[in-house]
């Protein structure tokens, strides 16, 4: 049995690493010279295949997990570095940068940043979910990936001037430890709320917003830069493409809130748009919401692509899936959505630094039920994985 699946393995990695639809160069081959190809994934439990598929396909790792504040820094005085190291190290070893994904977010950080001692020591580890805002547009609201059921700003809150010291040391600890063996960061996460008209920058009204208020994301930004002045600095967010055409909406929100960070001066280098997209995601918005940041001197990336081959919603758990059969024509729809997309990367590969891919396959993913990726739950390459790779002769 061993021996049958060393075999097995043996066969995809070949396959990976030489031909697919009769297409001779992987996914980081075929946009070498135009911008980063990346996945997202923690390393912990891949077999060979899978990390096969890594070497051969991507340039970059973003961990999925492991980064983000919940499972790195679950009580104050405690850090839990090994996943991650162990990420870091892999990359090393196998010539792949890594991206540290994320130094604040409102999700998946624990209730002691925000709590005075007392009730910090007492509080439970447990991941802070977003409360439920209105659902718009086709896409609606994204409620939290991580799990859990943790509550926001709960019991007696610290003073705004504890919140800050403790996030500045979470970020100064987290990004020195990995200075240079990161080449950048989301610094801050998700910060605009939705439903928003787009008059406003309309971020969240609780977790960080609420302890201290909206200083708190260019005061990361300059504590990121002062810990890795060499590290790229990006704003990620989910659905801020959306109303670029127009100026208005969520992408209204993001141009006001990027504006004012410039202002302050904070060391931003980037923004990244998340692209959880589907089959009628509106590809002009996306072209424009490029325009619209390179527009302000900044670098942009697709940082979480995926494009769902069954259902409307853009970024919710099990909602709007669509049929769980799914389908031929669809994941030629899909191919057909993912070629228009990178042709658009194409066109403006003077400001894109990346394209990273949410996940590895479709069940390796997030979106699982949706096939959203480029590969199926066995990595054979699906119709859309041609599309990408023939946009890059184009």
């Amino acid at each position: 049995m061993i021996r049958k699946k060393m075999i097995s393995s043996l066969i995809v990695c070949a396959a990976l690493t030489t031909t697919a639809f009769g297409q001779g160069k992987t996914l980081k081959e075929a946009y070498a010279g135009k911008f980063l190809i990346g996945c997202a994934d923690d390393l912990t439990s891949n077999n060979e295949a899978y990390q096969a598929s890594i070497r051969a396909q991507y340039d970059i790792v973003t961990p999925e997990n492991c980064m983000k504040p919940q499972p790195m820094h679950p009580t104050e005085d405690t850090y839990n570095f090994a996943t991650t190291d162990a990420m870091v190290d892999w990359c090393k070893k196998n010539g792949l940068q890594v991206w540290g994904h994320t130094l604040a977010w409102h999700s998946q950080t624990p209730q002691w940043f925000f709590q005075d001692k007392d009730s910090a020591a007492q509080a439970t580890a447990q991941p802070a979910t977003p409360r439920p805002e209105a659902a718009t547009g086709p896409n609606g609201q994204r409620p939290n990936r991580g799990g859990g059921r943790g509550r926001f700003n709960e019991g007696p809150q610290a003073s705004k001037e504890v919140v800050l010291q403790r996030l500045k040391d979470h970020i100064m600890t987290v990004a020195g430890r990995y200075k240079g063996q990161v080449v950048g960061w989301d610094v801050f996460n998700e910060s605009i709320a939705d439903g928003g008209d787009g008059t406003t920058e309309n971020l969240r009204t609780y977790s960080w917003y609420k302890a201290v208020g909206p200083e708190v994301i260019t005061l990361a930004f300059k504590w990121a830069h002062e810990a890795d002045p060499n590290a790229q600095l990006y704003y990620n967010d989910y659905n801020i493409e959306q109303g670029a055409v127009e100026n208005k909406g969520k992408h209204a929100s993001s141009m006001l809130l990027l504006k004012r960070l410039l202002k302050e001066g904070a060391p931003i280098t980037g923004v990244g748009i998340q692209g959880h997209w589907h089959l009628d995601t509106n590809l002009a918005d996306v072209e424009k919401a490029i325009e619209n940041y390179a527009s302000l001197g900044l670098r942009v990336a697709i940082t979480e692509l995926d494009v769902t081959a069954t259902g409307g919603n853009s970024g919710a758990f099990n909602v709007q899936q669509g049929e769980r059969r799914i389908p031929a024509e669809n994941y030629q729809k899909q191919a057909e959505v993912y070629k228009k997309l990178f042709e658009i990367f194409m066109r403006h590969s003077d400001v894109i630094d990346r394209v990273t891919f949410w996940g590895l396959s479709d069940t390796r993913s997030w979106r699982r039920g949706q096939d959203a990726l480029l590969f199926d739950g066995d990595l054979n390459p699906k119709p859309a994985y041609k599309a990408v790779i023939d946009v890059s002769s184009l």
